[in-house]
């Protein structure tokens, strides 16, 4: 393959943007417009990985790869290798010479020109901290729905548990030292899924974690991102064998709680052999079976409730 399709640096960068993306034509040159926009006193450059797009994407990273050479750098891959570990051969070079790393996928976008500076600036002056995150807003794009918080938080220190407790925190918001690439932790969480939240969790545990409550960022859902392909009985695996892997007690009874609210409206699809409720019971089980009793014993106690409700409405 010719160098040209996998450029490596020829110097360091203070940040280095991860913008992963496939088939977004629609989308890409808001996250791009977002990069070149950034207000910053240091170094940074965007690496742009095409994963083999069918549509117009790659010509319009390559349009914006000639106008600003210095801050956008596209890969684009002959093959689509996606959750493949081939493709991080060539991010790695780019990652040995930087400081910290940032995200932004390919449909999502930043919204604030100092959003790099000021999580630099807070990261620089805190060494402790292994990570800056940002609120985001959620913008559907194939539906009538209002733009919304992605979560409601307070502005400050977040530990292991805290995550999951908020657990969708968008990853376009991120910017974290790339030493957690290394933990152990990391090593055994991408081993279950290597996902974004890999990152937040790691770095939890490696050092701090410090949340802006305040939206940097547009976190865009779409009839064609990848979350939507999961199933109810896939997202239960993932959230709790994070939790799991985390090494982190407080975050797996957080998670186990949360399973078993959400087990609690299949407890009767469940009893009638519905095919998700049976799926979501047999991954659940596989992590502890207490929580089915835990959403059998809530259910049961809200039957009262939903008749007094039932009876109400009927008058």
């Amino acid at each position: 393959m010719s160098n040209q399709m996998y450029p490596k640096p020829n110097k360091d960068y203070k940040v280095l943007i991860r913008c992963n993306t496939y088939n977004q034509e629609k989308y890409i040159e808001d996250a791009l417009k977002g990069f070149i926009r950034q207000k910053t006193n240091f170094s940074f450059c965007a690496l742009v990985i095409d994963d083999c797009s069918t549509d117009g994407s790659q010509a319009i990273i390559k349009r914006y790869e000639n106008d600003y050479p210095d801050i956008i750098k596209g890969i684009y891959l002959p093959v689509n290798m996606y959750r493949s570990p081939e493709k991080e051969k060539y991010v790695q070079p780019w990652i040995e010479r930087t400081q910290y790393i940032s995200y932004c996928e390919g449909d999502d976008y930043w919204i604030d020109d100092y959003k790099l500076q000021r999580q630099v600036d807070f990261l620089d002056a805190h060494p402790d901290y292994m990570m800056h995150f940002h609120n985001a807003l959620v913008r559907h794009q194939n539906h009538d729905v209002p733009d919304h918080l992605i979560s409601c938080f307070e502005t400050g220190d977040f530990d292991t548990a805290l995550l999951f407790e908020k657990w969708q925190l968008p990853l376009a918001s991120v910017l974290f030292r790339k030493e957690i690439l290394n933990s152990q932790v990391y090593q055994d969480l991408i081993k279950v899924y290597p996902g974004g939240f890999c990152f937040f969790i790691a770095a939890s545990r490696v050092g701090k974690i410090y949340g802006l409550s305040e939206c940097l960022s547009v976190y865009r859902k779409n009839d064609g991102g990848i979350s939507n392909r999961f199933s109810a009985a896939y997202c239960m695996e993932l959230n709790l064998g994070f939790a799991k892997a985390s090494g982190d007690s407080e975050a797996q009874k957080v998670m186990e709680r949360k399973a078993a609210i959400t087990l609690t409206g299949r407890i009767l699809p469940y009893f009638r052999n519905n095919p998700e409720a049976v799926e979501i019971v047999k991954v659940v089980d596989s992590f502890n079976k207490g929580i089915f009793y835990r959403a059998m014993w809530r259910y049961i106690l809200s039957v009262p409730i939903r008749i007094i409700k039932k009876l109400n409405l009927n008058r």
